[in-house]
C-alpha cells in the first residue's frame, strides 16, 4: 500500500512554495506514495495541475479576517484522511502541528520556505515561542536553505543541527537553453534582435523589490535595451506609475502580466535579475540559470548558496540599485561575459536537479511512513 501523505499549505495560488509542492507531487513514485493537499485559505490555479487520479485536494476556505483557531478543522481533516505523514509548510500552517499531535500516530514534518517580511526583522515573541514549540513537537524540521535554517534557529533558540536542509530542485528538461525558439519568442514580445533584454519573473509584491530593478534601469545610458517584468501583484500600479514618470523608461519597460510559458519567455532574455529584499530559495533563479541566462541576484536568503559570483552570475547588496546598474551595464557591453556566466549557470544547475530533490523527499516520507503504518 502506498504511504499516505497530507501536505498542508496556505494556498495553491501561483508562488514558489506552491509550485514546489506541485512539482514534487507530480514526480514522486505513485506506486509508493499517495497524496492529499489541504489548502488553508483557497485553492488557486495550481490545484488544476495536480493529477486528480492520485491526489485528493481539500480546502478549509479560511476567508474571515483576523485570527481563527484552525486546529479543530485540521484535526478533522487528518482524521478523515488518516495519513501516515503530515507535512506543514511555513507559519500559515503551523497549527497543523498541534492538530497532528492531537491526532496521534502520525509522522509530522514542518518546513520553512521563506520569510513573511523583508529583511531579518524580529517576529513577535508569541510567534517565536509557538514556532519553537512546533519544532519540538514534530519528527522532522527542515528549511530550503542554510540561511533560513540559521535564521530560524537564531529566532527560536531551536538547535540548528536539528534543522535539516533540502534545497529546491529545477527541471532541467523543461528549463534549458533553446536557441532555436529565441527569435520567435522575441518577436512575440516585440523585442528587437539587437536589443539587450533584461527580465524578471515573479509576483509583483514589495518583498520582490522590482522597483530596485527599475531604478537601476533608469541609470542605463540610452541604447538598445529593454526590461520585461512577468507577473501580477499588488505593486503593479505603483511600478507602472514609476515607469511612466521616469524619463527614458516608458518606452523601454513592458509588463506582461501572468504568463504560462515561462521556459519560452526565459529563452527570449539576455539577462535575468532577482532583486528581492529577502528570499528562501528561489525557484525562478534556478529556472533562469538552467535556461543558460547570466543572473544578477541580491545577496540574501539562499541566493548566495546558488550563485557563485563571476562563475555563474553576479550578486549585489539588497536595495543597491547603483550596484545593480553597474552589473547590468557590464553584461550589456560585454557579450563574452554573458556567455561565460550563462554557460556556468547551466553547469551549476547540475547540483540542483529535480531528481535529487525528489529523492530526498521520498526518503524522508518513506522513513516516517514506515514508523506509522496503520
Amino acid at each position: 500500500m502506498p504511504i499516505r501523505i497530507m501536505h498542508v499549505v496556505d494556498t495553491l495560488e501561483t508562488g514558489g512554495l506552491e509550485r514546489g509542492v506541485v512539482n514534487l507531487i507530480q514526480r514522486m513514485d505513485p506506486e509508493r506514495f499517495s497524496h492529499t493537499v489541504c489548502a488553508i485559505r483557497n485553492l488557486g490555479p495550481l490545484a488544476a495541475e495536480l493529477p486528480a487520479a492520485r491526489v485528493n485536494v481539500v480546502c478549509l476556505n479560511k476567508t474571515s479576517p483576523g485570527y481563527t483557531c484552525l486546529v479543530p478543522a485540521l484535526y478533522r481533516q487528518i482524521e478523515a484522511v488518516r495519513p501516515q505523514v503530515v507535512h506543514s509548510r511555513n507559519w500559515g500552517t503551523i497549527e497543523t502541528v498541534l492538530a497532528g499531535r492531537w491526532s496521534r500516530s502520525r509522522g509530522l514534518v514542518h518546513s520553512e520556505h521563506g520569510m513573511e517580511s523583508a529583511g531579518g526583522r524580529n517576529e513577535p515573541i508569541h510567534k517565536r515561542s509557538l514556532r519553537r514549540f512546533a519544532f519540538e513537537l514534530v519528527d522532522r524540521v527542515f528549511s530550503v536553505s542554510y540561511q533560513l535554517r540559521d535564521l530560524y534557529a537564531g529566532r527560536t533558540g531551536f538547535p540548528s543541527h536539528r534543522i535539516s536542509v533540502i534545497h529546491n530542485g529545477v527541471d532541467t528538461v523543461r528549463f534549458r537553453p533553446r536557441r532555436e525558439i529565441r527569435s520567435g519568442i522575441r518577436a512575440h514580445f516585440q523585442i528587437g534582435e539587437d536589443e539587450f533584454c533584461i527580465g524578471a519573473v515573479g509576483r509583483l509584491e514589495p518583498v520582490k523589490s522590482h522597483i530596485t530593478l527599475l531604478k537601476a534601469a533608469a541609470c542605463l545610458p540610452v541604447g538598445n535595451w529593454r526590461v520585461i517584468l512577468a507577473g501580477e501583484g499588488s505593486e503593479m500600479a505603483s511600478l507602472r506609475r514609476f515607469v511612466s514618470g521616469t524619463p527614458g523608461l516608458a518606452d523601454r519597460v513592458t509588463f506582461t502580466g501572468e504568463i504560462t510559458q515561462i521556459p519560452d519567455f526565459l529563452n527570449a532574455l539576455d539577462a535575468y535579475v532577482l532583486p528581492s529584499l529577502s528570499e528562501g530559495f528561489s525557484n525562478s533563479l534556478l529556472e533562469a540559470m538552467a535556461t543558460g541566462l547570466p543572473v544578477i541576484a541580491t545577496a540574501t536568503g539562499g541566493n548566495p548558496e546558488v550563485v557563485v559570483p563571476g562563475e555563474c552570475g553576479l550578486l549585489f547588496p539588497v536595495g543597491d540599485w547603483r550596484a545593480l546598474a553597474a552589473s547590468l551595464l557590464s553584461l550589456k557591453d560585454t557579450p563574452s561575459i554573458r556567455m561565460r556566466l550563462g554557460e556556468g549557470a547551466v553547469v551549476r544547475m547540475r547540483d540542483f536537479s529535480m531528481h535529487t530533490m525528489v529523492k530526498k523527499y521520498e526518503d524522508l516520507y518513506e522513513d516516517l511512513g514506515a514508523r506509522n503504518k496503520k
